[in-house]
């Protein structure tokens, strides 16, 4: 494996885990450690703004209290309503120049809303929690 060589002092009890991995998946320490750390960091996608990058890369620190907050967060109420009435409007006529860059706004507020929330389930679910409710997956 080529890259970079770091050095990091790891808790006895973690060190401990990656090295019975390690040895469970015929592999060295250094590959389960990076392989831990490249499951845990998402994957950052190029074209999207180094603002949103930045947040995305910070997930990962957070709580997960802090996590559930993101994850349960809602677009506020009067801009959701903003986004499908233009959205409605644009299907009976075109928009204005400030309507067009008031719907491109919100949809990209839209778009780094679920970006975050999808980060946020996903690492809480790395971190062993249930992401779904039975609710949501049980038939009716």
């Amino acid at each position: 494996m080529s890259g970079r060589t770091i050095t990091v002092t790891l808790p006895e009890v973690l060190y401990e885990r990656a090295k019975i991995t390690a040895e469970a998946s015929a592999r060295s320490i250094e590959e389960v450690c990076a392989q831990s750390i490249a499951l845990s960091l998402p994957e950052l996608e190029g074209e999207l703004p180094s603002k949103i990058r930045s947040e995305l890369a910070a997930l990962p620190l957070l709580s997960d209290a802090e996590l559930g907050n993101i994850a349960h967060g809602h677009m506020h109420e009067e801009d959701q309503v903003r986004l499908e009435m233009l959205a409605e409007v644009q299907k009976q006529r075109p928009l204005t120049a400030a309507e067009e860059t008031t719907l491109a706004q919100l949809i990209e507020e839209a778009q780094h809303l679920m970006l975050c929330k999808a980060e946020a389930y996903r690492l809480l679910a790395r971190r062993g929690h249930a992401v779904f409710s039975s609710a949501l997956t049980s038939p009716v």
